[in-house]
């Protein structure tokens, strides 16, 4: 004996109404999965869509986070210049500031070493350079030549700030 259920599908071909309810059935289940594909294919653009969204915001925020992670590393370096300044008797306080800027200016060379003496670092000056240029005026003759007042003068250069104690340390 055959189950009734395989019985029933024998006799559906052979009926014109049993085809279509077949036909039917068929294409309404075949409808139904193209709109649940359609909705899953749209509802994973989305996602993807997110998801580099997501990936953008989250290289901007470690972007944000080195950056940030830096200025901490310079603030603390800071604070360690501070501490180290204040231990060696750099206090703020206790020195001017004086603005040094000599122009492609002619000058002797006496008076181009007595300005670089001036501007030597010792326990009392310290100065930054922001631009310095030394150079002989005619080709026959060297930087280094020995100090001859007949000497035509030299080309000089000097920009940058010379720091200078205003009191002694205690």
């Amino acid at each position: 004996m055959k189950p009734a259920s395989l019985r029933l599908l024998a006799r559906l071909p052979r009926s014109r109404k049993g085809s279509l309810l077949v036909f039917s059935v068929a294409l309404g289940a075949l409808l139904l999965a193209a709109v649940w594909f359609t909705t899953a294919r749209n509802a994973l653009d989305e996602s993807f869509g997110l998801i580099g969204g997501r990936q953008q915001e989250l290289a901007v925020a470690e972007q944000r986070l080195q950056e940030t992670e830096l200025r901490v590393r310079l603030a603390q370096s800071a604070k360690a210049l501070v501490r180290d300044a204040n231990a060696s008797a750099f206090v703020e306080e206790r020195w001017g500031e004086r603005l040094i800027n000599v122009a492609q200016a002619p000058l002797a060379r006496q008076d181009v070493n007595n300005l670089l003496a001036s501007v030597s670092r010792d326990s009392t000056r310290i100065f930054g350079a922001q631009a310095f240029e030394l150079s002989v005026t005619r080709p026959d003759e060297g930087l280094f030549d020995t100090i001859d007042p007949r000497s035509p003068p030299l080309m000089m250069t000097m920009r940058g700030t010379l720091l200078f104690r205003t009191e002694e340390t205690p």
